[in-house]
């Protein structure tokens, strides 16, 4: 911030007191009460003087003085309403404490459970026969980056490698199950992408 003289001084208070009762009027018929209109003109002449153009308007006429500062002060109230009526991220959410969210039921039955284990059994051999076949190719690159969904960026010939492997491994998975695969698409969506 620069620092200013007694007289620079002087004419900015004299300047800001000739203008003060008048913005401050604007200010409430806008809807302000007294003390936001306050608040407003002096966020006003502050934005104004950190700016530098304090000085720059002081040289005007009167008259365009008196717009600029009309329409600065609009500004002003314009970004104050914003900011007061901004609807903050999930606003419109209602807030739960988590004790009073209820545990969702779980139907785990023998049959479940048994499916869960085949299923775990198809994938693990199509993953298995997936490495045999494409060990030339590197497996030790290409196999992690399967169970990976983000990380770093990956150049096109790693990124054509993966999608190929993951085409490859969504139809070996598919021939584990042996032609069940409609009735478990839902629960594969990690290979259905």
């Amino acid at each position: 911030m620069t620092s200013t003289t007694p007289g620079q001084d002087h004419a900015i208070d004299t300047f800001c007191r000739e203008h003060w009762h008048r913005l401050h009027a604007a200010a409430c018929r806008r809807g302000c009460a007294a003390a936001d209109a306050e608040d407003a003109v002096q966020e006003l002449f502050l934005s104004l003087t950190r700016r530098g153009v304090l000085d720059e308007v002081m040289l005007l006429p009167e008259k365009d003085q008196a717009a600029y500062l009309a329409l600065r002060l609009r500004c002003v109230l314009h970004n104050r309403w914003r900011d007061a009526h901004r609807q903050r991220r999930g606003g419109w959410m209602l807030m739960l404490a988590l004790e009073d969210v209820p545990e969702p039921p779980c139907h785990e039955t023998p049959a479940t459970h048994f499916d869960r284990v085949w299923l775990a059994h198809c994938i693990a051999a199509a993953v298995s026969r997936l490495s045999a076949q494409i060990r030339q190719h590197d497996w030790q690159q290409i196999g992690p980056m399967l169970l990976d969904h983000g990380g770093s960026p990956l150049d096109a010939t790693r990124r054509v490698a993966l999608h190929r492997a993951r085409k490859k491994l969504r139809d070996l998975v598919r021939q584990e199950m042996n032609g069940s695969f409609k009735d478990w698409s839902n629960l594969l969506p990690a290979l259905n992408d």
